[in-house]
């Protein structure tokens, strides 16, 4: 049976293989959901390779399953679903139909032939991925698939070539045909004239269509009994020659608090599944806080075993060395003997060793001459930093060191680190404290030490120093060098220790096996699915973390990335429990302590400066059926962060992701992205989250609490209030995305550009508010392009495009403004036909005239006590028309209907009184920020009316059948 699996695995995984690079690769990345067009420069920039399209790939742009539709009734089906991209659910479909396909056929006939074998699953794939062409050509429900269509996806997608590789030949009409088979609502609705052979035919009405139910069943239920629901159907199916199929075990561990390590888990999970099984996991998937697996029944318990054996022998438990602020070395985690502490050191980061090399400020000047004078020679004179502190190092940098001076360098930080190790000393242990760890040194040496080391009494600085002079005795004699480092030396003694004496490694802190241990206990337990217990439930203390029983303390030590011990300093407002123990002590227990170090090795890969404790992001690595069919399980892992997705130039020795390496090798996806402080940076960090999403085409849900699950294609749970009324939820599907981009994008123009800035962000992001934000900021726009020099008119010119286009996408929608933004837009529509279009480089008060003359003389008039609507409307309308005629300003007849221009401004007149002045502003004289508002609203409206009225102009003088009249 083992034989039979590994090669259904082997058979399915070089046709996948094939699939993702003839289809996926050569046809699917270059289509792109964006319409514009690409320049010749950018065409040949990006065949250069020298840069990177990050248009969304246009079957990411559609979901699969769980989108977004404004259709009440869609909506209430979609919602319930898990949002996925339609690439994703092809791509699933494609794997599980092959992989049951191959399973099923050679469980039941070993000896099938590899030809017959390939051709079948072959057909499997290129059925499975046009199962849905309906929503990869955006179709109605039931429309009928034509062999037009079937003939432009087919070249679209390199299907034809992809069949012809194994000599396969469909015609359009037996491809349409297959494609109905795996839908039971369409089967038989477009027989084929010359029916393609049976078993293809067999094939596409099981395994499709079975596969397509699966993957259906998992989004529809996902962690509520999606597992359940899969388990159900595979037992139920009768088209399945074996019942091994329907023989799997579910691995269902939630546990928020441990993302990393469950990463990890089902990293070696999978890969011992394949290794022992001979397939990849029907299922697995980690996502908020929950990891999901369906395994074999036969070979379950050798994979668990196997999987987190693996997983305990890669921790991060390895040698490392912490100095302190001080300089005070201490080794962690492991017990080197000489050699291999030599080991670590050549391995280590030179910055961190140059930290070994403290002395007291107050001695610089004092030491320097003598430290010239013996290292010059061996490239090792000192260059001290600017003094900051108490303490300074003469090597900030050793990476600026000559090359012949790194063996010397490293002597000197071996000896330096001995030296100085932090050990804690009694008569009990044995172990030599500072003084006589000096003059043994000098016993080995033969030699009494010189005047100027003699006469400094700091014995820390002393002992820097007295190692950097022993290494210049070294570098002329080898009798020192071999006294002091070789096999048999004073160092060697110091660490292993004599027959006499035990060495310092019998007292290193080696806190990695207990902790080992403890995470070995704690998965076990998860997938045994017992009660997790920790080795001591009676400890007093509870983890910061987890708030399980746990007697280790927090300590600056332990390396756990952004967790500083000087937030438990016992000071007012410090997150202990009440229970903790005294003296701003807290306790972490040993799976968080495992979980906080893989972090910090995790970040070392994805890159960035650590600048506070980050947000967990969490995306699923795998999606859908047998998604590790081709990945590489033993890989490395891989981190992107979002600025590595919104990489735009492919830049050295940093990430350049160009759109399906996710199908190709195991992902970590920004899963450490630090929450900035600043709204402008929030709303650049959501843009990039976003942006994210759609270029990798998997779902991003940010956590600052515990994950839970979610089922929208982008969630965030502590969404800023700013942030959230700009794109109107905490969650969003994968069509509501781009529109979300597109307004952050505007909110960042705005808040960026001086003269608008953060209040009119304010005003953009609230909904009632956002329309007089777009009118504000369109009228500061339209004023600047009219002093805009060549280089700013550009982009001033592309900000009033999109406050236009914005300003017509809300006018519609009524209730996106508010009483007032109607009242004015519908004055600034009719000032249109009264006043004159002003020309190009007209000033403010002339596109203004109108308004600012209707409100000064209501407020004259109101303050000579006549504020009644008659007495206003006559005196405004008399006002607009002296004012318009003396000036110059009226428009033409034709544009009031031939209303005589009096007649006109007395509507005009009585449309303000009634609908502004005693509506929008209650008859009151509105506050300075209040007439900024409306004003611009007014001017906004004003103004589109006459480009709308040229629009219309410009359309019928273009109508084919008025040119044809005008032409007779």
């Amino acid at each position: 049976m083992s034989t039979a699996m590994q090669r259904a695995n082997q058979a399915a995984g070089v046709v996948y293989q094939r699939f993702l690079q003839d289809v996926v690769e050569t046809h699917v990345l270059k289509e792109r959901a964006s319409q514009r067009p690409l320049s010749e420069k950018q065409r040949q920039l990006l065949d250069s390779g020298k840069e990177i399209d990050v248009r969304v790939l246009y079957l990411m742009s559609i979901s699969g399953k769980g989108g977004w539709d404004d259709n009440p009734e869609k909506w209430e089906r979609y919602r319930h679903n898990q949002n996925i991209t339609l690439l994703d659910h092809l791509l699933s479909v494609v794997r599980g139909a092959m992989l049951l396909a191959a399973l099923d056929w050679l469980l039941d006939n070993p000896e099938m032939e590899e030809t017959e074998l390939r051709q079948r699953l072959t057909v499997i794939a290129a059925i499975g991925f046009l199962h849905d062409l309906d929503k990869m050509l955006q179709l109605k429900r039931d429309a009928e698939l034509t062999l037009e269509h079937m003939q432009l996806a087919m070249g679209r997608y390199g299907v034809t070539a992809f069949l012809a590789a194994e000599n396969i030949t469909l015609s359009h009409e037996q491809i349409r045909f297959l494609i109905e088979q795996a839908e039971d609502s369409q089967r038989y609705r477009h027989p084929a004239a010359t029916p393609p052979p049976r078993a293809w035919k067999h094939a596409v009405e099981r395994y499709v269509k079975l596969a397509d139910k699966l993957d259906g069943l998992w989004q529809q239920h996902g962690a509520n009994g999606g597992l359940e629901a899969i388990i159900q159907r595979l037992q139920q199916e009768q088209s399945l020659a074996s019942p091994v199929l329907a023989q799997w075990e579910t691995v269902d561990i939630f546990d928020p608090h441990h993302p990393f390590l469950l990463d990890e888990l089902q990293r070696r999970l999978s890969f011992a599944c394949q290794r022992l099984a001979g397939i990849p996991p029907l299922l697995e998937t980690h996502q908020d806080g929950r990891l999901f697996m369906l395994l074999p029944k036969e070979k379950v318990e050798a994979v668990k075993q196997d999987g987190l054996r693996r997983l305990i022998s890669h921790l991060p438990f390895k040698l490392e060395i912490n100095i302190s602020t001080r300089g005070l070395p201490e080794l962690l985690n492991g017990t080197p003997d000489h050699a291999g502490l030599g080991e670590f050191l050549r391995d280590a980061q030179r910055r961190t060793l140059g930290q070994l090399f403290r002395v007291r400020n107050d001695l610089v000047a004092q030491v320097t001459p003598h430290l010239d004078a013996c290292l010059r020679t061996l490239g090792l004179a000192p260059r001290w930093p600017k003094a900051s502190g108490q303490t300074s190092t003469p090597y900030p940098d050793p990476e600026a060191l000559d090359a012949f001076a790194e063996p010397h360098f490293l002597r000197a930080a071996h000896l330096a680190l001995l030296l100085n190790l932090k050990l804690t000393v009694n008569k009990k242990n044995g172990l030599p404290d500072y003084a006589e760890r000096e003059a043994q040194l000098m016993t080995a040496l033969g030699q009494a030490l010189p005047e100027w080391l003699a006469a400094i009494e700091d014995g820390q600085s002393r002992r820097v120093l007295l190692g950097l002079w022993v290494v210049s005795l070294a570098g002329a004699n080898p009798e020192t060098l071999a006294a002091v480092w070789g096999e048999t030396g004073i160092l060697q003694r110091w660490l292993e220790g004599t027959e006499e004496r035990a060495g310092f490694n019998q007292f290193l802190a080696g806190e990695g096996v207990v902790i080992q241990q403890a995470v070995q206990r704690h998965f076990q337990q998860l997938l045994e699915g017992t009660r997790v217990r920790p080795e001591d439930e009676g400890a007093r203390g509870r983890c910061l973390f987890t708030d399980a029983p746990s007697s280790t303390l927090m300590a600056g030590n332990l390396g756990l990335h952004e967790v500083k011990v000087s937030a438990f300093t016992g000071r007012e407002g410090k997150p202990d429990s009440v229970t903790a123990p005294a003296k701003g002590e807290v306790p972490i227990g040993y799976v968080s302590l495992a979980e906080h170090k893989l972090r910090k090795d995790v970040y070392g890969i994805q890159g960035g400066k650590p600048s506070g404790v980050p947000t967990l992001v969490s995306s699923p690595v795998t999606t859908g059926l047998f998604g590790a069919l081709v990945l590489d399980n033993e890989k490395q892992f891989s981190a992107l962060s979002v600025y590595d997705l919104s990489r735009q130039k492919v830049e050295q020795g940093k990430v350049s992701y160009r759109g399906l390496e996710v199908y190709r090798q195991r992902y970590r996806m920004a899963r450490l992205e630090r929450i900035p402080e600043k709204t402008e940076d929030q709303i650049n960090l959501l843009r990039l989250l976003l942006t994210a999403c759609l270029r990798i085409g998997r779902p991003i849900h940010v956590f600052k609490g515990l994950p839970t699950p979610q089922k929208a294609f982008f969630y965030f749970d502590a969404m800023p209030a700013v942030l959230q009324q700009l794109v109107g939820y905490r969650e969003l599907r994968l069509e509501q995305i781009p529109t979300a981009i597109e307004r952050l994008n505007m909110a960042q123009t705005l808040a960026s550009t001086p003269g608008l800035g953060y209040d009119v962000l304010g005003l953009y992001a609230m909904p009632r508010t956002r329309f007089q934000a777009v009118c504000l900021a369109g009228c500061y726009a339209h004023d600047a392009l009219k002093q805009a020099n060549n280089q700013k008119a550009g982009a001033m010119k592309q900000l009033a495009r999109r406050l236009e286009q914005e300003f017509h996408e809300i006018l519609p929608r009524s209730h996106s403004m508010s009483e007032a933004d109607g009242a004015l837009v519908r004055l600034g529509q009719a000032a249109a036909r009264i006043q004159r279009r002003p020309l190009g480089q007209s000033s403010t008060s002339e596109e203004m005239l109108v308004f600012n003359l209707c409100l000064q003389s209501a407020l004259d008039l109101r303050g000579a006590g006549q504020a009644d609507a008659a007495t206003l409307i006559h005196g405004i309308a008399g006002e607009l028309e002296t004012n318009l005629v003396r000036k110059g300003k009226a428009a033409a007849r034709d544009k009031r209907d031939e209303q005589a221009l009096l007649d006109a401004c007395m509507g005009f007149a009585k449309q303000f009184v009634n609908e502004v002045w005693f509506g929008a502003l209650n008859g009151r004289p509105p506050a300075q920020k209040s007439r900024r508002l409306l004003g611009s609203v007014y001017r906004m409206a004003f103004l589109q009316s006459f480009r709308e009225a040229e629009k219309t102009v410009s359309a019928a003088g273009n109508d084919p059948t008025t040119t044809m009249t005008e032409s007779e």
